[in-house]
């Protein structure tokens, strides 16, 4: 059996070129907003983990698990569906979309953190200790660069995977780049080249990042290692 020819026809792309940036831009925005806040809700949640209060260790230990176990696409989908018939909260489409991806991939950066923190050898921390240093400044001191070698490529790969999940944001009709595709996509006719351009348009963002964050990590590896 013989293959369909199939005519490609880019112009479309040109078209509705305005409505396809306006999507990559709110797929950055969210993607933005998404780390910083997964970034700073994963440090607050490594912290109580490894706080010296067991039951609060424990605590947030299995809040961490279980978020781990959900599908992202399912946490989103609760929090806009669910939750304000539970407490009466309701978020917009935007809103629910970065508090449920900052949620899911701050645990995520939660584990990263840990495993950073926990790889520091106890003869740093003894040394510090011994030398009259505040936990507050063995942490910034300390703890802090030394796991931020640990913790940077495995950083960059979460970076990356929630840029792939902003993808997800278009199942409660936020207009991010792959849901103005689809919407294309179904007005024109051109299915294949819109979603063609909408994957390159992935490709642009994640390339440069990875190879940006490889350069870094070599940098900094050939400064502090010779």
């Amino acid at each position: 059996m013989g293959t369909i020819a199939y005519h490609w026809d880019f112009s479309v792309i040109w078209e509705y070129r305005d409505v396809l940036l306006k999507g990559l831009r709110i797929t950055l925005l969210i993607a933005l907003l998404t780390i910083l806040l997964g970034v700073a809700g994963g440090i607050v949640l490594a912290l109580l983990r490894a706080s010296r209060l067991r039951g609060l260790a424990l605590a947030v230990g299995a809040v961490i698990e279980l978020v781990r176990a959900v599908p992202p696409l399912v946490l989103l989908v609760w929090i806009y569906y669910c939750l304000p018939i539970l407490t009466g909260l309701s978020f917009s489409a935007f809103h629910t979309a970065v508090l449920a991806l900052a949620v899911y991939s701050a645990v995520f950066y939660a584990e990263i953190f840990r495993a950073g923190i926990q790889s520091i050898e106890k003869g740093y921390l003894e040394a510090a200790h011994s030398v009259g240093m505040s936990r507050w400044q063995i942490l910034r001191r300390i703890v802090g660069p030394l796991a931020f070698q640990k913790i940077f490529p495995p950083l960059v790969s979460q970076c990356v995977l929630v840029v792939k999940n902003t993808s997800l944001v278009g199942y409660v009709a936020v207009a991010d780049i792959l849901y103005q595709g689809q919407q294309i996509s179904v007005q024109a006719f051109r299915p294949m080249e819109v979603l063609t351009a909408v994957a390159v348009m992935f490709l642009v963002i994640i390339v440069p990042l990875t190879v940006a964050a490889n350069l870094m990590e070599s940098h900094y590896r050939r400064k502090y290692y010779g």
